[in-house]
């Protein structure tokens, strides 16, 4: 099995690619910086960050995105999926996990669209987690940190369901990158010339336009940008 690595922390990258070289049958595909990927979105990635991996590994933190993770997952398209090391806004505090649940969900939402599996793991991991973690996700499922799953999988307190309608109804749906993507897709350019404004690849802009259109409930990219328009979340 092929595994990227992802870390802002050169010495976290070289930790976590000697553990996955110790793993029987698996081999680094490469490894990288996030500063890497977003400074060479049109280069040959393979020069950055490898050969395309199984699954990518990537080391996450409360300073990261949502469109940080797509752009990353754009520029290095894994195979199978991808499994989080930490998690956005997630510090290892209850309250922490709770913040990145509605994160995980929205990255979740779109690798299932791309059929990817997602896993997610605590940057307190141990080995055997990760490895497990990996494992799972190659095979097509999903592995969730207990701490996460726990908010995950709760019953939504009526605060929280009435302010995720209010969300779903308004300009807070989407990203920033993704509203960058919308108002391009209004003026009926193609991915390819998209990238090129926003200097990302190809792939990652697939990757927004399927969230932009699972989060409108759009069929086609037309009916994503007349249903934004008239939710207002187009400059005209």
């Amino acid at each position: 099995m092929r595994v990227s690595v992802v870390s802002a922390y050169p010495a976290i990258r070289s930790g976590l690619a000697a553990l996955l070289d110790a793993q029987p049958g698996w081999v680094v595909a490469g490894e990288a910086s996030p500063e890497s990927l977003r400074d060479r979105p049109q280069a040959n990635v393979a020069e950055v960050a490898g050969e395309r991996p199984d699954v990518a590994l990537l080391d996450v933190d409360p300073t990261h995105t949502v469109d940080d993770i797509l752009d990353w997952l754009g520029a290095l398209q894994p195979d199978r999926g991808v499994v989080l090391l930490g998690a956005p806004e997630a510090s290892g505090r209850r309250d922490a996990w709770q913040g990145a649940a509605q994160i995980v969900r929205q990255v979740a939402r779109t690798l299932d669209e791309q059929g990817l599996a997602l896993g997610i793991v605590g940057r307190d991991a141990a080995v055997e987690e990760i490895v497990t973690a990996i494992t799972t996700v190659a095979g097509g499922l999903v592995a969730v940190d207990r701490r996460l799953a726990t908010q995950l999988f709760a019953a939504p307190e009526p605060a929280v369901t009435a302010a995720t309608e209010r969300l779903t109804a308004g300009q807070d749906t989407l990203t920033a990158r993704e509203l960058e993507v919308l108002q391009l897709l209004a003026q009926g350019l193609p991915n390819k010339i998209i990238a090129q404004r926003l200097h990302v690849s190809e792939h990652t802009v697939k990757f927004h336009v399927s969230s932009i259109m699972l989060k409108l409930a759009a069929a086609s990219r037309t009916e994503a940008v007349t249903l934004a328009a008239r939710k207002g979340l187009l400059i005209l």
